[in-house]
């Protein structure tokens, strides 16, 4: 099934939703409260998605493109979102990730057979990284310098592989028991292992790990197969929240799952 620009734009917009629609997602907010993030709520982040929608089409017209045409376009979908949002931040991670993948879908109408992931790390890896390419985040770029690590710049430069070595597995594995019971558990499994500069410029490494051993302990435990689950993550919720946690990152991976997902579907 070959998608159209606006298609594609669409179904990225449906996992940003779907996103937000996740429960419980410590840290996050989401339809039901807003986490740890007491400046924004459900309402922004669907003003959010709605404003940045069209240019997740751009993004997927504009596949033959380079790094810096893609840039050009996020840099106007940030401006949306924060004209939509009242300057709040409510998505420009999700533009990185997903508008790459946007992308990278773009480039399979066009004939490329390989997963979204391996377009954007063929097409675009060698670039992504260089300090000049589609800055993610200032903060996340600083996290990254500070702790030594590659941050989401690498993750999309290597093909995304939280997404497709843990979040579509974990979903996968888990859709017997309803997307919204998949959806955390591909969070839980993504949470485990990627590192998320939001976590570190919240809690440091020491915030880092606790989101780790939380995520290791629900998954270890049988993730949503358990009958309490549900109880067990609302908890993890309430402590991150205590703790002035959040997943940011992580959140932006989700969706990336979910849009992977969703177009994989489609094929």
């Amino acid at each position: 099934m070959t998608l159209s620009a606006e298609e594609i734009a669409l179904c990225a917009a449906k996992a940003l939703r779907e996103e937000l629609e996740t429960y419980p997602k410590p840290g996050l907010v989401s339809l039901v409260d807003q986490g740890s993030h007491p400046d924004m709520d459900a309402p922004c982040f669907l003003a959010s998605i709605e404003a940045i929608t069209p240019g997740f089409a751009e993004m997927a017209a504009c596949a033959a493109g380079s790094l810096a045409d893609l840039q050009r376009i996020g840099v106007t979908m940030e401006q949306a979102m924060r004209k939509a949002t009242n300057g709040r931040n409510a998505h420009r991670g999700a533009i990185f990730c997903l508008g790459l993948l946007c992308a990278a879908a773009g480039v399979q109408i066009a004939g490329a057979t390989e997963s979204l992931g391996q377009v954007v790390a063929t097409r675009w890896g060698g670039e992504i990284p260089q300090a000049e390419a589609l800055e993610p985040s200032s903060d996340g770029v600083a996290m990254c310098r500070r702790f030594h690590l590659g941050g989401v710049r690498r993750e999309a430069a290597l093909g995304f592989p939280s997404v497709y070595q843990f979040g579509l597995p974990a979903y996968r594995e888990a859709l017997s028991l309803g997307r919204p019971a998949a959806r955390v558990q591909a969070f839980f499994a993504i949470l485990e292992h990627c590192e998320d500069t939001t976590l570190l410029k919240r809690g440091g490494l020491d915030g880092r790990d606790f989101a780790r051993q939380c995520a290791r302990r629900f998954l270890d435990d049988g993730g949503v197969a358990n009958p309490e689950w549900w109880q067990r993550a609302q908890e993890m919720h309430r402590e991150f929240v205590r703790r002035n946690l959040t997943a940011g990152g992580v959140a932006d991976l989700l969706a990336a799952t979910l849009f992977v997902e969703d177009m994989e579907r489609k094929q």
